[in-house]
């Protein structure tokens, strides 16, 4: 029998939440033994182990064999191990990051001050700049106002600044994006900070990392590639997209929308679940308990509940929470419960499409654990309880 890993608290810190991911890429493979990826790695059992152990900080090249021996997402993880670096010591990546090696990009958070047209060409130029020469001659041009402003003792050392004391409602924390005046919902930054892309997908470009501790003002939501929480290790559809364009994956901020703000459209991103559909029989490898079963359209997380209770009024209990994963096909969970805890009625139970833990939607399927499971067809605001209850975050 394998020696099961030690459990690693992705809220411990940054090193512990880079080893928590970690060890999800092998979950995601189907969750082989060290011994069979070291043949594919290079790299000893005993390495590879480490480097998801979340005591010391493996090297690059073990990271990046460790992610393509599980067939994951190589130059994502070289992102994550240069985000783990900086947030360990504060130095700058010795290597050029995604966003460098595509090129400058422009601001995210000043809507109202669209970023200036190309640079004019400098006075007895005959010739139009091309796109490489207007490139550098804007970097030479910031890299000017640079030293310029630390002759007049301006600091400009963060790719967020904050806006000038008296500059008005704006003003942010050092190194935050500016506030949103009348935001849909705020969310803070943590761990190792959050990283803002150009679409709700992994492997859209990266456009910049907002620090941790900033307080961030978001415009809506949409969904798109699902992700698991750093903290809690939950899956997620959500992501939280900024006035300026840009999104930042719910998994990396503390912070959610309210359950009634719609989702909007935004780049790759992917339609919501359409229908569930919930089975209800005895599970065979649990003598007295249930087998609760969800199916349908377009689904990434289903929670289960039921209402039960000895007392008046029952109330809607989450049951389960689950994803669909390489390793375990399907929306599946047993649930027993006891006699003494039902009271005389027949127990409801529904399965409800999530977004992620708190994102319930409408997307609710009911049965009764009476003879023969009945389908049960709630009131609105039994099928709002039962959602909110169902995707709750688990205990």
């Amino acid at each position: 029998m394998a020696r099961q890993e030690k459990t690693v608290d992705p809220a411990a810190g940054p090193l512990q939440a880079f080893a928590y991911e970690l060890r999800k890429v092998r979950v995601d493979a189907g969750s082989p033994t060290y011994r069979v990826l070291a043949k594919a790695a290079g790299y000893g059992a005993g390495t590879l182990s480490e480097a998801a152990g979340g005591v010391r900080r493996p090297t690059l090249d073990v990271v990046l064999a460790y992610v393509g021996a599980c067939q994951g997402d190589v130059e994502m993880w070289r992102d994550r191990w240069l985000e783990l670096q900086t947030a360990l010591d504060g130095t700058a990546p010795p290597v050029a990051t995604e966003t460098e090696r595509a090129g400058p990009s422009a601001p995210m958070w000043t809507p109202a001050e669209p970023p200036p047209d190309d640079p004019p060409a400098p006075a007895g130029f005959g010739v139009r700049l091309g796109p490489l020469w207007r490139w550098k001659l804007a970097v030479f041009t910031v890299l000017a106002a640079l030293v310029i402003g630390a002759v007049g003792a301006f600091a400009i050392d963060d790719p967020y600044p904050s806006r000038a004391a008296g500059s008005g409602p704006a003003a942010a924390a050092p190194g935050c994006p500016p506030k949103v005046a009348r935001p849909a919902f705020t969310a803070v930054t943590y761990g190792a900070g959050a990283r803002v892309r150009a679409g709700a997908a992994r492997d859209t470009p990266p456009l910049a990392t907002i620090p941790a501790g900033c307080t961030v003002g978001f415009v809506g939501f949409c969904l798109g590639e699902k992700i698991h929480d750093t903290t809690g290790g939950t899956p997620d559809v959500r992501w939280f997209e900024l006035p300026g364009g840009g999104v930042i994956t719910s998994g990396t901020v503390h912070g959610n929308p309210p359950a009634e703000l719609a989702p909007t459209r935004c780049a790759d991103d992917r339609p919501g679940p359409a229908e569930v559909r919930l089975t209800v029989g005895a599970d065979p490898d649990l003598p007295g308990a249930l087998r609760l079963s969800a199916a349908g359209t377009r689904l990434d997380i289903v929670g289960f509940a039921a209402l039960y209770g000895p007392d008046s009024p029952r109330r809607w209990r989450q049951v389960g929470f689950t994803e669909e994963s390489v390793a375990r096909p399907g929306f599946r969970v047993p649930w027993k419960l006891e006699p003494s805890a039902a009271g005389s009625d027949p127990v409801l139970i529904v399965a409800a499409a999530c977004l992620g833990g708190d994102g319930p939607t409408a997307v609710v399927d009911a049965r009764s654990t009476a003879p023969r499971g009945p389908e049960v067809v709630l009131g609105a605001a039994d099928r709002t309880a039962a959602a909110l209850a169902a995707c709750a975050y688990p205990a």
